[in-house]
């Protein structure tokens, strides 16, 4: 193992302990080893499904026609209209959310408000009364549809000024530099035109033949929706995958599912008997 790779285990582990005590650190070691398959992939997928599957909410369970919290559905992504109201950011321990029922005005509100302690980008580059209003949305549609040099959309703009700043220490999701800026938006246009070319691949698709790809990195890197009282999907994270199947024009891209709305939960229920005609996404595991 290299020097640096070690360092970093030791600093994770002293973070986890000094977070959780021994408890967190034992969580932390197990998490690390289930990070990528070490052993057969239907083993490690048997034992991290199993061990997620009792470290994330599953308040579903307690309810008729609870679904599988880890499901992975293919969803049109003209349904997802508008982000998770939420405390911003949603995203934020998402795997503790999986299977998730909370109950409250969450779905209804406005906006979601922002955690007074978050430091990170600034919201408004990413939040709007509906998705294809976000300035995050508006620059991917510049740079995708109109050729739009990265340095001229509103959201690379607004970025590298905060990377001059004394700003946050990511300005968009790892970034801290200008240079990590132009590494991002390659990685965009690289992803781009794969998904174009190649299809939209879900992250399970790649499991068992990419090593780096194991059941965490699956629940993480998909697009994932909350759903609200009346069945709504509304976007967590996975909003540049999203705005590019949007502006792609894709009928349907691979979705995971975390907090629902109880009501919601209910509807499910009415739903063994036939009770919801509408068909939809979150449905189709138990019938229309």
């Amino acid at each position: 193992m290299e020097m640096d790779s070690v360092r970093g285990t030791l600093r994770l582990a002293r973070s986890a302990y000094r977070t959780g005590g021994t408890a967190g650190l034992l969580a932390a070691t197990v998490e690390r080893g289930l990070s990528r398959p070490r052993v057969h992939p239907k083993l490690h997928w048997r034992l991290a499904r199993a061990y997620y599957r009792r470290r994330c909410a599953n308040d579903v369970a307690a309810y008729d026609a609870a679904p599988d919290p880890f499901k992975l559905e293919r969803v049109s992504p003209d349904r997802i209209r508008r982000h998770t109201r939420r405390e911003y950011p949603p995203y934020r321990d998402r795997l503790a959310l999986f299977g998730a029922v909370r109950g409250g005005d969450w779905d209804r509100r406005d906006g979601p408000p922002v955690d007074s302690g978050y430091r990170g980008p600034p919201a408004e580059l990413f939040l709007a009364d509906r998705f294809e209003g976000s300035v995050l949305y508006r620059s991917l549609e510049g740079r995708f549809e109109r050729g739009v040099p990265w340095e001229e959309t509103p959201l690379v703009r607004e970025v590298l000024d905060l990377v001059e700043e004394s700003g946050p220490d990511r300005v968009w999701h790892e970034c801290e530099t200008a240079a990590d800026v132009r590494r991002r938006c390659e990685r965009l246009d690289a992803l781009y035109a794969s998904i174009r070319d190649d299809g939209y691949r879900s992250q399970r698709a790649r499991f068992g033949t990419d090593p780096s790809v194991g059941f965490r990195h699956c629940l993480r890197h998909e697009i994932a929706v909350d759903v609200g009282r009346d069945g709504e999907l509304l976007l967590v994270c996975g909003k540049h995958r999203l705005a590019i199947a949007k502006l792609l024009g894709l009928d349907a891209v691979p979705v995971v599912f975390l907090v629902r709305h109880p009501e919601w939960m209910r509807r499910r229920g009415d739903a063994i008997g036939g009770g919801v005609a509408e068909p939809h996404p979150d449905l189709r595991d138990i019938g229309p």
